[in-house]
């Protein structure tokens, strides 16, 4: 399947046909209708086709209503170090998942960067970084939500597991990109307790979408749901413009690609090809953090997209990312990240790269030592095994 998505074959296509050659090469071909028939009536499948459309919608509402704008503005004015504002708009704007989202950064990252002396590739890497720090956990992105989907754990597991990689991929950014910027204070207006409400009215909803799984354990569909509700509500905006949002947050290919992951996961399952296919691996000597590590990484690096990883290599590692070792859904995670952030599949880095004007070879030299520094990190916390740890 990643060799045919590398020959440019859409990902849906690749899927459905990594699920149909399963289905031939394990016996399994009378099986493949029953389990076509199977996913589309799976509540799972259908309560996670319902939960995209609700963070479409609840991303589209933030953006056209001018409430994710008027924010970030807000948040510009409370924030004085030049150093934090530079990289303030690109984390907001990573707090809900957009196409190609680091081109709605980038003018302000430019505008601000020039006048602090930055390069283009600096720029490219400041933006390019803090738009994609919180989707190693945050539930309003396909990854995630894709990975609790497949592998039945928790979201606060999954938050709790790579919390620390988040916190050190900021560190790590501020340090590599940032600390060494010219360090004085934004020449902006001071914020107002108007601002800070502002603030707060944008950051809500994604609070309220995070932290309801966490600790009260509902449904994810469910909260996001609620923060759509919430945000309506409070900001009394006019339930006419639903219309025109609602078709916008209705993206027919994404369904199918989700539904042809369930489908794959679903095939994998009951053809046994998952356990046969491990007990080879096992057999041939190969070790699972090389495992869980290289085929993610592959897979991250052909696709440029979370969702392309994670549908189509999670469920073939699940004998391994559902094994004792919980850490290793952490590993294989960043690692499929990590093939993303130097893809040129990847659109806000080849987008970005062009309007920055940034050189493809410096910026490269200078992200991949970064990249390198990550996936040790992750490592290190996969043999410490600090998850299983802190569960005692």
């Amino acid at each position: 399947m990643i060799i045919m998505v590398a020959r440019k074959l859409d990902l849906i296509y690749a899927i459905l046909a990594g699920a149909v050659a399963t289905g031939l090469l394990f016996n399994h071909k009378l099986g493949l209708l029953t389990d076509l028939y199977g996913t589309a009536i799976d509540l799972q499948t259908l309560g996670l086709l319902l939960m995209f459309f609700f963070v479409f919608l609840l991303s589209n509402i933030l953006t056209d209503s001018g409430i994710l704008g008027n924010m970030l503005v807000s948040l510009e004015k409370l924030i004085r170090d030049i150093r934090f504002v530079v990289i303030s708009l690109p984390f907001i704007i990573g707090l809900v998942p957009a196409p190609s989202g680091a081109m709605l950064s980038a003018p302000f990252v430019q505008e601000l960067g020039s006048k602090i002396g930055m390069k283009p590739e600096n720029k490219l890497l400041v933006n390019y970084w803090f738009r994609h720090i919180t989707e190693y956990l945050n539930p309003v992105y396909p990854g995630p939500i894709l990975v609790v989907a497949i592998l039945g754990i928790t979201f606060k597991d999954l938050f709790l597991l790579n919390l620390p990689i988040m916190i050190f991929v900021f560190i790590l950014g501020f340090v590599m990109y940032v600390a060494r910027l010219k360090h004085e204070n934004a020449d902006l207006e001071k914020a107002t307790r108007k601002d800070i409400l502002v603030i707060v009215n944008g950051i809500l909803p994604i609070i309220v979408a995070v932290m309801l799984p966490i600790f009260f354990k509902v449904n994810l569909a469910l909260s996001v749901f609620l923060s759509v509700v919430l945000i309506m509500l409070i900001n009394r905006i006019n339930p006419r413009i639903l219309k025109g949002v609602i078709r916008k947050s209705i993206k027919v290919n994404l369904f199918i690609l989700i539904f042809s992951v369930m489908f794959f996961k679903t095939v994998l399952a009951n053809s046994k090809a998952i356990e046969l296919v491990s007990e080879a691996m096992v057999e041939y000597g190969f070790h699972p953090v090389l495992l869980v590590t290289i085929i993610p990484m592959v897979a991250g690096f052909v696709t440029g997209i979370s969702i392309g990883y994670v549908g189509l290599t999670f469920p073939l590692l699940v004998p391994f990312l559902k094994s004792t070792d919980i850490n290793l859904i952490m590993l294989a995670y960043v690692s499929g990240y990590i093939g993303i952030l130097v893809s040129p599949a990847h659109l806000c880095f080849s987008v970005t790269q062009k309007y920055f004007g940034a050189d493809y070879k410096k910026v490269y030299k200078k992200l991949i030592p970064s990249l390198v520094i990550l996936l040790a990190f992750a490592l290190l916390l996969t043999f410490l095994g600090w998850f299983r740890h802190m569960n005692q």
